[in-house]
């Protein structure tokens, strides 16, 4: 249950509850037990009024009738006695944590008491009120309020009748509470609780408050489910109250009220053979078997469950469990999905989930118990023009080299023709005559195409370098949307030389990382180039290829349990691009400088 809240209108039932008008005749047999709590709630203390039937005091203390069926004074009064400890015992507050408030009794009304005592038949007619305090010391910002009134053999189960106000505000909490059952409420000391007479758009906009504080989780006895679509993954996150899940699997723990971190293993273990086969789920026909991804034990202070959890015993009583079970396409991308769940029972009835598929569709799926197993199926469908697409190849058009012929077999007898002249004895002149003449023979023919030595060597415009870079770094990027490795390397195999594969991989795979977040990977949103400029780095990159500076930022969202994790990361790095078989390719990468610009966190809204 959220923040205490207003109005039907608002999902939460506001009023101070009456008290019961038609009241049953006592049955000999199996009578059910019917309290009447109301809890007042300062930031010092929760006062408890708990008004019961003098039945009470029948069934829960061993009280024997007489012949007549009647049951004396003396005995009804030992059984308010006794039952001053019992309510102790049996009603109990707990801290976000799970730790108990100590309380004490401090009145009790007894109900009239005839002389002659009171029969059997005629207990219903009776009531009795007890007070019961329990001090905080410092206002609390959730309290869980349990009820376990029952006989051991829990024979006669009861049923307490909640009513909640919290001092300095007009706000009241109800509800129904069976044995054995809690209710969690959150509670906000801040003085901003409107009072009854607020607009409703005031309301809303007081709820919308509430929401963001929690992160949208706001029931702590409700089972949530999130389905995300990812073009290589399917997540289903699942976040179920431990009070729910020991109604299921036969947990193990030795304090009857924690469940402690050696103890958690076993949990998990449960779990997944519980929901390993239970709701088949296959990806574009195939069918695909759950990776548990996270399976976690959370309080109720942490509100963000994409963060990990610190191991720590967490409470039966208002501690929740995160299960997060991916499916993964190994060999192409998410088009057709179907999902089933049909693991219900007297705790899980029904599930709400909200999906969330690529590119940004939400939509509504309820899974319940009594609906046909082919109704509790969701089924989806990619539009085509969604599917992540293969990034396109950059032909390498490479300005031709200036070069000029070189005569190599003139050059060569007019060489012999001077070294004639210099060296030899005889008829010198008449062969050097001779290799000049032929030399000029051979002037058309032997040429070998050489770099002109006095031109430059074209470059690829600079504007044409940057429009290169930049189609091939933004696909580097797109890349990412190919899930696993293999598959990503094959698509970066377009914009990136071979050799350096695993190490661009590694660097944007890094800083898209959310360590905060468990390390999970962002998907990328946007990638903007903020400034970007040719630079000259001739040794490292050597014609026709050339070296960019460029300054990007990266927006990047990880989605959990129905919030949104934003990040926005500034780069700055030297990027090498060569012509390797016909394509530009990058062919180096060196980060000078990164940081983050901004981070945020929504709720997902439809």
């Amino acid at each position: 249950m959220p923040v205490l809240c207003r109005g039907l209108a608002f999902a939460a039932i506001v009023g101070v509850m009456t008290a019961l008008t038609a009241v049953p005749q006592a049955q000999a047999a199996h009578p059910l037990s019917l309290m009447e709590a109301q809890v007042y709630v300062t930031r010092s203390s929760a006062r408890l009024r708990v008004k019961l039937f003098a039945e009470d005091l029948f069934l829960f203390h061993d009280l024997e009738p007489d012949q007549q069926d009647v049951l004396s004074p003396e005995q009804l009064r030992e059984g308010l006695k006794l039952h001053r400890q019992f309510l102790l015992d049996k009603i109990t507050l707990r801290d976000a944590k799970g730790e108990l408030y100590k309380g004490s009794v401090t009145d009790m009304q007894p109900f009239e008491m005839p002389a002659e005592g009171i029969s059997v038949e005629e207990l219903m007619l009776h009531t009795a009120t007890y007070e019961l305090e329990y001090p905080f010391t410092e206002p609390p910002e959730f309290l869980t309020i349990q009820q376990d009134v029952s006989d051991e053999a829990f024979i006669f189960p009861s049923e307490m009748k909640l009513t909640l106000h919290q001092a300095g505000t007009d706000l009241v909490f109800t509800e129904s509470l069976k044995p054995g059952a809690a209710e969690t409420i959150r509670f906000d000391w801040s003085g901003d609780v409107l009072s009854d007479e607020a607009s409703d758009a005031e309301w809303q906009a007081w709820f919308e408050k509430q929401r963001e504080a929690t992160l949208g989780i706001t029931s702590y006895s409700s089972v949530y489910s999130f389905i995300y679509i990812e073009p290589a993954e399917v997540r289903h996150e699942v976040l179920i109250p431990l009070a729910n899940l020991r109604t299921v699997l036969p947990m193990e723990h030795e304090d009857p009220a924690f469940v402690d971190v050696d103890e958690q293993d076993g949990v998990r273990e449960l779990i997944r053979n519980w929901l390993k086969d239970e709701n088949p789920t296959s990806i574009n026909g195939t069918s695909i078997a759950p990776e548990f991804t996270r399976i976690d034990f959370y309080g109720l202070d942490l509100k963000d469950f994409a963060r990990q959890a610190e191991e720590r015993r967490v409470s039966l009583a208002n501690g929740r469990i995160g299960i997060i079970m991916t499916y993964r396409s190994e060999n192409e991308a998410v088009r057709d999905v179907k999902l089933s769940w049909d693991s219900f029972n007297s705790a899980i009835r029904k599930i709400q989930s909200v999906v969330v598929a690529y590119p940004d569709q939400m939509q509504r799926f309820e899974f319940s118990r009594f609906n046909k197993s082919e109704d509790n199926v969701f089924a989806w469908s990619a539009d085509p023009a969604n599917l992540p697409q293969p990034t396109s190849t950059v032909p390498a058009v490479v300005p031709p080299m200036p070069t000029m012929d070189v005569p190599v077999a003139s050059l060569m007898l007019v060489a012999l023709a001077i070294a004639c002249l210099l060296f030899a004895r005889r008829h010198k002149g008449r062969i050097a005559v001779a290799l000049l003449v032929l030399a000029a023979v051979m002037f058309p023919f032997a040429n070998v195409a050489m770099e002109h030595p006095f031109k430059e060597r074209p470059k690829v415009a600079d504007d044409k370098a940057y429009d290169v870079f930049e189609t091939l770094h933004a696909g580097a990027y797109r890349a990412l949307d190919f899930g696993t490795e293999d598959r990503i390397y094959e698509v970066l195999g377009n914009s990136v030389d071979g050799d350096l594969l695993e190490k661009t991989y590694l660097q944007l795979r890094e800083g898209l990382q959310m360590r905060e977040q468990g390390g999970a990977v962002a998907r990328v949103q946007s990638v903007e180039y903020d400034d970007g400029e040719r630079i000259d780095q001739d040794e490292a990159t050597p014609w026709p290829g050339f070296a960019v500076r460029s300054r990007w930022t990266v927006s990047g969202t990880v989605e959990h349990w129905g919030h949104i994790h934003e990040r926005q990361n500034q780069f700055s790095a030297v990027f090498n691009v060569e012509p390797r078989d016909g394509l530009w390719k990058i062919t180096d990468m060196q980060i000078e400088d990164q940081q983050s610009l901004a981070t945020n966190t929504r709720l997902r809204k439809f």
